[in-house]
């Protein structure tokens, strides 16, 4: 088997580990990676984004799986854009990946949605992803390729969780009443890949998620108290401190359902709530 990775960052670090020792692997980087003196744990080539479209047709020759995790512009994917038509003509590819992003839902006044929720945000980095979305489900629809849709919350893990914004006084509790997030462990991730890899539903769309959405309060407070810093003080949403970015995400305020994909693929979170994701990361901070 052939996988590529676009956008090998940090989720894919978690999911490497799961694929056998026998695929060959390719991953992407916003620049090319220093790969001199460096030995791979894994058998995998690593190429600049760039690099790989110059040569794609020879590296796309004989890959059976692709995950895409490069958000895309305002015209959609960027990596459809470049690799379509080789797509279209190939009768090897068993399983193709995007990660998309729950924002996509926009604001449901704090109430559940799932994948057949209404698409309502004001985002422009999220109306991309829906955009993106619907270019790898026509894909699906007149091409027959087996795409699957996976989004995704706030994702956090080692040495990328509020523990760390903590221990670098990077932290805030913004107040706003009933104001809910969903989120999701990297590991988790990694397992409802390899789950998907094994076991394709092509044309499915999947929220990705824990099984508790709650407030940043009450993830912060549990995350001070668990390494023993003490816990700041609330601030107004309104607040001018609070960058714009900050904000934008606070506007949108829902719980994410993952009824979806338990059902149709048998994925769990092994971690069901930050406390339990925040406690194996404590193990080794």
């Amino acid at each position: 088997m052939r996988l590529v990775l676009f956008g090998a960052g940090y989720c894919s670090k978690f999911i490497l580990p799961l694929i056998p020792i026998s695929w060959k692997i390719i991953g992407t980087h916003k620049k090319k990676p220093n790969n001199e003196n460096k030995v791979e744990k894994y058998n995998i080539e690593r190429y600049s984004f760039s690099d790989f479209i110059k040569n794609k047709k020879s590296l796309l020759n004989g890959v059976t799986h692709i995950l895409n995790s490069i958000p895309p512009n305002e015209t959609g994917d960027i990596v459809l854009k470049e690799i379509c038509e080789i797509l279209k003509d190939s009768n090897k590819i068993k399983w193709i990946g995007y990660f998309s992003t729950t924002g996509v839902y926009g604001d449901h006044d704090g109430n559940w949605v799932n994948e057949t929720s209404e698409l309502k945000t004001k985002v422009i980095r999220s109306k991309n992803r829906i955009k993106a979305e619907s270019q790898y489900l026509e894909l699906y629809k007149k091409n027959n390729l087996p795409v699957h849709i996976f989004r995704l919350p706030g994702i956090y893990g080692p040495n990328r969780s509020v523990l760390d914004r903590i221990k670098n006084k990077n932290i805030k509790i913004i107040k706003k009443e009933n104001q809910f997030f969903s989120r999701v462990h990297v590991k988790d991730i990694a397992t409802c890949i390899k789950m998907s890899m094994d076991s394709p539903t092509p044309g499915e769309i999947y929220n990705v998620s824990d099984d508790y959405p709650c407030s940043t309060q009450e993830l912060i407070t549990y995350g001070c108290n668990l390494i023993g810093y003490k816990v700041p003080e609330e601030i107004s949403f309104h607040d001018k401190s609070i960058n714009e970015m900050t904000k934008s995400f606070y506007l949108e305020n829902k719980k994410i359902s993952n009824k979806k994909i338990k059902e149709k693929i048998g994925w769990k979170p092994k971690f069901k709530d930050f406390k339990e994701g925040l406690d194996d990361i404590f193990n080794t901070f």
